[in-house]
């Protein structure tokens, strides 16, 4: 019963021991990132350098993190070669240093571009590796908060000079001390033109609201960031009316009686308009202009196309366009200038009247001929010549067997 008693202490002291050593091992094992700067508070136009510092109760090698921080108001000037990025986001990527410390420090040199408070903080883990293992190690990290002041040469003037619409007008009529207005539009305007001008040229005007008006009730913020960061803001409420059926685009889909050929422009496309619809498009590139046809320009219902002529004949009454029907087949289409309608173009039916052959080609051809008839009497020749030879062979073979006999 004693020795049982007796191993149950060491079992137990195994255990508690190995704990507690694993919790020393551990807690050796761990780092602290320390964001820091010389001063948390500047001034527009200072150079503010931040500081990290990395230090462990063990040898670490490689270390890796991202920090973010507002680029509205600090500007990433330069630091490390292991750090890259800008913009509000920087990547510092230390690996394969042979570095081996416990304690690192990395210095990044930022430029105060705007009034305001930012908070320069890390995106995702901040990884530090033991040298010896290359494992992970937890860390522990801060928020750095740096706050930019104005200048002392700064203005505080965030009014607007002159503030114009189009094509509307406002509603009371502009003063810098009146920040709300109102004005409406019809269903076919989705964004005012406006013209809005500071009263102090250092100061910033955004605006906000006017990208794509919806029908009914919008509200468009113009805002104005004076030097020092003051902020103020005028409204423009805005009443886009909603779109009746006397306003919907036209129809173009014609009745049989529709005989005469013309080109309407819709949304910027042009569709033809003759015993149905077709739309005007531009061949795909495995797509081949029929042969003896030149690709050029015409002019139809005051619309400018691409159109295909028969060659070296600019003047014929027919020439092609490529088009896309209802069924959005597409294809080539002849289209009679004089009678003004269109038909289907088969290429391997009917080719250009017009196209002749040059004078160069038919004595060619003409020459061919002759060679062929020259070619026609020596293969005659030929053969006569073979024939009286094959004759002469077998009298020869005939007398030399008789002789054998």
């Amino acid at each position: 019963m004693r020795k049982i008693i007796k191993y149950i202490g060491i079992i137990i002291f195994t255990v508690f021991a190995g704990i507690i050593l694993n919790n020393k091992l551990a807690l050796a094992a761990s780092a602290e990132i320390e964001l820091s700067t010389d001063s948390s508070e500047v001034k527009v136009g200072d150079d503010v350098y931040v500081y990290l510092r990395i230090t462990s109760d063990v040898m670490f090698g490689n270390f890796e993190t991202n920090l973010t921080y507002d680029d509205d108001i600090l500007e990433y000037r330069e630091g490390a070669s292991v750090i890259t990025g800008s913009s509000g986001f920087l990547r510092i990527s230390d690996f394969g240093s042979s570095e081996e410390s416990t304690n690192r420090k990395y210095t990044m040199m930022f430029r105060a571009a705007a009034p305001g408070t930012t908070e320069i903080s890390f995106s995702g883990r901040a990884m530090v590796y033991d040298y010896d293992n290359g494992d992970e190690m937890p860390v522990s990290s801060n928020v750095l908060s740096i706050e930019v002041k104005p200048a002392e040469t700064a203005s505080d003037n965030a009014l607007l000079k002159n503030l114009k619409i189009s094509p509307t007008e406002l509603t009371p009529e502009f003063k810098n001390d009146v920040y709300e207005y109102g004005t409406s539009v019809g269903s076919d305007i989705e964004q005012l033109v406006i013209n809005a001008v500071p009263e102090d040229s250092k100061a910033v005007v955004s605006i906000s609201g006017n990208d794509l008006l919806k029908e009914g009730e919008n509200k468009v913020i113009i805002k104005v960031t004076a030097e020092t960061g003051t902020v103020k803001e005028y409204t423009i409420n805005v009443y886009r009316e909603f779109a009746t059926d006397d306003d919907a685009e036209p129809t173009i889909a014609p009745d049989k009686s529709q005989s005469i050929f013309e080109l309407v422009k819709i949304s910027g496309e042009v569709y033809a308009i003759y015993n149905g619809r077709y739309k005007i498009v531009e061949p795909a590139s495995d797509v081949n202009i029929p042969s003896g046809y030149i690709k050029t320009k015409a002019i139809i219902s005051g619309v400018s196309i691409d159109a295909y002529y028969p060659e070296n004949d600019m003047e014929n009454e027919f020439f092609l366009i490529y088009a896309e029907n209802a069924l959005g087949e597409k294809g080539f289409y002849s289209y009679d200038r004089i009678e003004k309608t269109i038909q289907r173009f088969l290429e391997n039916k009917k080719a250009p009247s017009n196209i002749v052959v040059p004078e160069d080609e038919a004595m060619n051809s003409k020459e061919y001929k002759e060679n062929l008839t020259k070619a026609g009497i020596v293969i005659a020749v030929l053969a006569v010549i073979s024939a009286v030879l094959i004759v002469a062979y077998i009298r020869l073979y005939l007398k030399s067997n008789s002789r054998k006999r």
